[in-house]
C-alpha cells in the first residue's frame, strides 16, 4: 500500500475533520484549486466569444474581424 494513501477511504475525512493544520492546508489548497479552475473557465469564455465575434463579423460584414 502506499504510504500516500489513506488505509480507509475515510481516513482522509477523519485526519482533515481532527487536525487543525492538515485542515488549513487541505482548504487552502481546494480553495486554490477552486480559483484555477474559475481562471481557466473564464479564459476559455473569453476565446469561445472571441471566436463567435470573428464569425459574426465575417458571416456580417464578409470580414476576418480582429485577430487575437
Amino acid at each position: 500500500m502506499n504510504p500516500q494513501q489513506p488505509s480507509h477511504p475515510r481516513a482522509e475525512l477523519v485526519r482533515i475533520e481532527s487536525d487543525p493544520a492538515y485542515r488549513a492546508l487541505f482548504c487552502a489548497e481546494l480553495d486554490a484549486a477552486i480559483l484555477d479552475r474559475f481562471a481557466n473557465r473564464a479564459a476559455v469564455v473569453a476565446q469561445v466569444q472571441a471566436a463567435a465575434d470573428r464569425l459574426r463579423a465575417l458571416v456580417l460584414h464578409g470580414e476576418p474581424g480582429p485577430s487575437t
